[in-house]
């Protein structure tokens, strides 16, 4: 499931707790009577042009649904993607992202 509306990204940027990464940022917050754990992806003009910034969105999707039955029920998480992205492949990201889900304690 994901994150779509503004009022909900904007929900979990100033209610949430976020952890940085070199290629990108995890924020994240308990949802507010949802089972279901959300996920938005989020890739800024900072990353580049249109097309890097949707390689930088379908790196994190990819790893995201790799690694979607391992998350927690419940939560509302966004990724942000910083420019080094673009520099690795996918199954770095996964692992990137398996190491911030860990040090959030979002891993199960």
């Amino acid at each position: 499931m994901r994150l779509r509306r503004p009022q909900d990204f904007q929900h979990v940027w100033n209610e949430g707790r976020s952890w940085a990464h070199s290629l990108f940022i995890l924020w994240a917050v308990p949802s507010e009577g949802l089972r279901e754990t959300r996920l938005g992806l989020v890739a800024s003009r900072k990353v580049g042009n249109a097309v890097a910034r949707n390689r930088a969105r379908r790196l994190l999707r990819e790893a995201a649904r790799q690694l979607y039955g391992h998350l927690p029920a419940g939560w509302d998480i966004i990724l942000l993607a910083r420019r080094p992205i673009l520099q690795v492949k996918e199954p770095c990201v996964e692992a990137a992202l398996v190491k911030m889900l860990q040090r959030a304690k979002l891993w199960s």
